[in-house]
């Protein structure tokens, strides 16, 4: 069994030399080195802007939505949008483990597993996928991927769908850090409040915070900026195309 970087740097092909986050390619030959975990896949938990920037390129088409994802790890050994530059994460079963795997959670072959670091860097070859689920911005496949020791993984809870638990791992540390910054009687600005991470951040503020809220993108009001206090929402006018002269949150 060939040996391999902790870091990855053996899957590099191009640019040889960089991290396999910042690699064009990846080589997602699925014969594993001695210190990666090899993974049966079963769901992609596709990045909410990659996975919006897909299916504005197909038009909202199922078909040709899979026909660009394969196109991309076709390309890139790995779903590595280059548009977005973003990717994702995966949940799938451990189906072998090399024999210098350092990882830091123990685990065993037959574990189902959510991988905690991106399809960015994650190699990943895609053998078929079995259905695009548009609202929860997953893709169910068959495939397989491999697992750097550097990579971080969480063994899946018993007692939560599987699919739920992706949703919210793949997520996890975005409302956590919002729990840690925000304080109550704050005014809080949510970028791109509509996607899985911007929704549990937009819940965390409200939930720590009790008073303003500005959020950004949030899928109630698609076309501009809205204040919420308590339960009342304010429309400020910006980019909705409305007289800003009556709205008292027009200047923020």
């Amino acid at each position: 069994m060939k040996e391999g970087c902790i870091f990855g740097t053996h899957r590099v092909l191009e640019p040889v030399g960089t991290l396999p986050q910042a690699a064009w390619k990846l080589d997602n030959d699925m014969e594993i080195y001695d210190n990666e975990l090899l993974i049966e896949v079963d769901t992609l938990n596709i990045d909410s802007a990659s996975f919006t920037q897909i299916k504005k390129e197909a038009n909202h088409d199922v078909a040709a939505m899979e026909k660009i994802i394969l196109g991309i790890v076709a390309q890139r050994g790995k779903h590595h949008n280059p548009v977005t530059g973003s990717g994702g994460m995966l949940i799938g079963k451990v189906a072998a483990i090399g024999p210098k795997w350092s990882g830091k959670t123990p685990i065993k072959v037959g574990d189902c597993i959510a991988t905690l670091v991106s399809l960015a860097l994650t190699p990943l070859k895609i053998h078929k996928i079995k259905e695009i689920y548009m609202e929860k911005e997953q893709v169910a496949v068959d495939a397989e991927a491999v697992l750097f020791s550097s990579g971080i993984y969480s063994v899946l809870p018993k007692d939560m769908a599987p699919k739920l638990a992706l949703s919210i791992l793949d997520v996890a540390g975005a409302p956590a850090q919002t729990a840690n910054l925000v304080r109550p009687g704050q005014s809080v600005l949510v970028i791109g409040g509509g996607g899985k991470a911007g929704m549990l951040c937009v819940y965390e503020a409200k939930r720590r915070g009790h008073g303003n809220r500005l959020d950004y993108g949030g899928k109630r009001r698609r076309n501009g900026l809205f204040l919420q206090y308590g339960n009342k929402l304010y429309e400020c006018g910006v980019r909705c195309g409305r007289d800003r002269q009556g709205c008292k949150f027009a200047n923020w």
